[in-house]
């Protein structure tokens, strides 16, 4: 005879609802999988094969498709394949982390079939910058993931991070405490001067890529968030119709601030530099506080920079901006 089940009380539902909960976030542990895949442009096999040894190399098992990289024309592979490469390391249960090959173009292709998903029951960070900012804007404010924008794999690969960079980017992957200070930024509006401390989480990314979200269902969110901006390869006129794009679609209505970050190899024709002036001159028609000097972007020093976790802004003549980490402490 089989027992009778026992009417669920209050009690037993609410644990019922505890044990459906997602774990937390835990740092990476020597010996912890990093899965890697290229949602945008190819790249060279070599830096795959390089990236990935540079990782083994930290002590971390790594995992990738070999059929990752079979280009259609400028893409890594068809948007069908990147896709499915997208989800099946987002879903993975044996991995810890997802890192970008490479940025360049592509991810925006995705984001119909992403925003279809369901929500992974098991959150996990993905590694980017750049053409990646696309797919970091869906995870952080859909499925309320954190994020990192940081350097990606062919950037290992090719060594061009120093040492330090190196260090950051390996402390705020292990170590829950790790909080990442972004010193000496510049206020660069009156709206900036008046304020002490701002809090929020961090949102944004690639200039034209945030902006090519705007009319879709993945456009950025940002009320009550800090936005940050990066900007590679492109005139001061393109950087300023950018922004009044944004501004125009409301994009910064009810933001708290606006941190920028690198705008590299964005000169004039002539040699001439104006994108300082273009970001002052814009800023100021604004009514949130506005800083530049994030260490983040498409320069030589790529800084770490959690989406969607703790942040704060700190302002007295020079600001200073923390963020923390979305890790849970192990110890």
């Amino acid at each position: 005879m089989s027992k009778r089940k026992k009417p669920l009380t209050k009690k037993t539902k609410v644990r019922q609802n505890k044990s459906k909960k997602a774990a937390a976030l835990l740092p990476l542990q020597p010996g912890d999988v990093i899965e890697i895949i290229a949602p945008g442009s190819h790249a060279p096999f070599n830096h795959l094969e390089k990236g990935a040894e540079v990782l083994r190399s930290w002590g971390y098992n790594v995992t990738y498709d070999e059929n990752l990289l079979k280009p259609e024309i400028f893409l890594s592979n068809s948007d069908e394949y990147r896709f499915n490469s997208f989800k099946k390391a987002i879903t993975n249960p044996d991995s810890k982390i997802v890192w970008c090959l490479r940025g360049g173009y592509g991810s925006i292709r995705l984001l119909p079939f992403i925003e279809k998903m369901a929500i992974p029951k098991e959150k996990k960070i993905l590694i980017g910058l750049s053409d990646i900012s696309s797919l970091q804007t869906v995870i952080t404010q859909k499925w309320k993931w954190p994020c990192l924008h940081s350097a990606l794999i062919d950037r290992l690969a090719l060594e061009k991070l120093t040492e330090p960079n190196i260090q950051e980017i390996k402390s705020v992957l292990t170590d829950a405490d790790f909080v990442m200070k972004f010193q000496g930024l510049k206020p660069i509006n009156k709206a900036a001067a008046g304020k002490k401390k701002i809090a929020g989480e961090v949102v944004g990314g690639n200039l034209m890529v945030v902006a090519s979200t705007l009319g879709t269902p993945s456009q950025i969110k940002t009320k009550n968030k800090i936005i940050f901006l990066e900007e590679l390869g492109e005139r001061a006129y393109r950087v300023d119709r950018c922004l009044q794009q944004l501004k125009q679609a409301g994009a910064f209505d009810g933001a708290k601030a606006i941190v920028f970050g690198d705008f590299t190899n964005c000169d004039e024709p002539n040699k001439e530099n104006y994108i300082q002036e273009v970001l002052s001159n814009f800023c100021n028609s604004l009514k949130i506080p506005a800083f530049t000097g994030i260490e983040n972007g498409h320069g030589e020093l790529q800084r770490p920079l959690f989406f969607n976790t703790k942040a704060e802004i700190f302002s007295d003549g020079t600001a200073e901006m923390k963020v923390y980490s979305p890790f849970k402490s192990v110890k």
